[in-house]
């Protein structure tokens, strides 16, 4: 099961007298962060697509993002459970995975308080780059009709304290939204919300409508 996208790795550094690059900003970041996600759908040595969707995402100009939006970058606090809960997950297709609850994420979201499970591999075999992220699966108003009715995923590094930054402008669809034949994790009844995330990837017509 391939549930990893390659992700940008954005270096940057303080700037100083010296001439070193100023850090980006969030937004920056995020849109470098959807470029790079788009080229590699469009590039035929990463791509997942077929020949014909590729020229297809081609034509539409790469993949639909909302506009960017600093209001759905946010810093949620985290609530931890007191044992480690683990999480058996239903896939798109017959098999299950296992998870780690990590944390509660609580913060607010258009005028209301919502919650999230961020959720940690068990897999001992997850590449390496990829040990030291969370994985948040999630639903909102959008899923079916403006984004993949699967629901779309975020990848967030470890924190160090109790604050995790959710970044929403950087949910992405997992595979199968764009390709039958992958075994995706369906984001738990717990990780539904129930206001519409405008941000991140929405659908084109290259969107797989089965799930």
């Amino acid at each position: 099961m391939l549930r990893y996208l390659p992700l940008l790795l954005i270096l940057s550094a303080c700037g100083s007298r010296r001439g070193l690059t100023p850090p980006l900003s969030p937004e920056a970041e995020a849109a470098a962060y959807q470029a790079e996600l788009s080229a590699t759908y469009l590039d035929p040595e990463r791509s997942i697509l077929s020949d014909t969707k590729r020229a297809r995402l081609a034509a539409l100009g790469g993949l639909s993002f909302y506009p960017i939006d600093p209001a759905y970058h946010i810093t949620a606090q985290l609530e931890r459970y007191g044992e480690p809960k683990l999480l058996q997950m239903p896939t798109s297709s017959e098999r299950t995975v296992e998870y780690l609850i990590y944390a509660r994420a609580n913060f607010e979201l258009d005028g209301q308080s919502v919650s999230l499970d961020v959720l940690q591999s068990t897999n001992p075999y997850v590449p390496e780059e990829y040990k030291n992220l969370l994985f948040v699966p999630f639903r909102d108003a959008t899923s079916g009709s403006e984004t993949y009715g699967g629901g779309r995923y975020l990848d967030v590094p470890l924190p160090e304290g109790n604050t995790l930054v959710l970044d929403f402008n950087r949910a992405y669809h997992p595979y199968c939204a764009y390709s039958l034949g992958y075994s995706c994790p369906v984001p738990p009844q717990q990780n539904t919300l129930p206001v519409a995330v405008r941000a991140g990837v929405r659908t084109t017509d290259l969107v797989e409508e089965d799930y």
